[in-house]
């Protein structure tokens, strides 16, 4: 059984193929990697010691979060990183835990080339059951999947909802781990 957020992580995931650290930001978080997680091609990317700070829910209670976003191995490793680690730092410094059906906009592409201007908070159901919360800290820890959104799919949450968009999803099928995907939004 895992002890720690990082055997946690590994349990699931596997080892950690590398690991990254911006020693200039202000919480010193960290970025992990998996390979081939949730399926071959696709990489996984963690935050790390964000779960360290205890984030504020709507009606006063505490939770612990990392934040989760898996993408096509072709992808620039260092520009998840930095986009990661640029949303662990919005998370830390309000204070609040990211909620299911948050749009983070960053107001540009995600990464050079990309037609994903945004991330969608969710459950990381791509992944094992077991992995979506670490229970051995009070408060447990919530792992939040990112999943990169387009201008129009970040409109659509907005206007119809979160659990509209995700009936979206399951109907269209989009490549969710393709940065630079460019979809017709049609209402579900």
């Amino acid at each position: 059984m895992p002890r720690s957020v990082t055997e946690h992580l590994e349990h699931y995931l596997g080892e950690i193929c590398y690991g990254w650290s911006d020693d200039r930001s202000v919480h010193a978080f960290q970025v992990v990697s998996f390979k081939d997680q949730p399926v071959e091609g696709i990489v996984t990317y963690s935050t790390l010691g964000l779960s360290e700070m205890e984030l504020a829910l709507p009606r006063g209670s505490q939770i612990r979060q990392e934040l989760v976003l898996s993408a096509h191995e072709s992808i620039p490793a260092e520009e998840i990183v930095h986009l990661l680690l640029t949303c662990a730092e919005r998370l830390g410094k309000r204070g609040k835990a990211v909620l299911r059906g948050e749009v983070i906009d960053l107001s540009r592409p995600l990464v050079r080339g990309a037609t994903t201007r945004a991330v969608y908070a969710t459950n990381p159901t791509p992944f094992d059951d077991g992995f979506a919360e670490f229970s051995h800290v009070n408060p447990p820890v919530i792992f939040v999947l990112l999943v990169p959104v387009t201008a129009a799919e970040a409109k659509l949450i907005g206007e119809e909802g979160w659990s509209r968009f995700e009936d979206w999803l399951e109907v269209q099928d989009p490549d969710i781990w393709d940065l630079s995907r460019t979809v017709e939004v049609c209402r579900p």
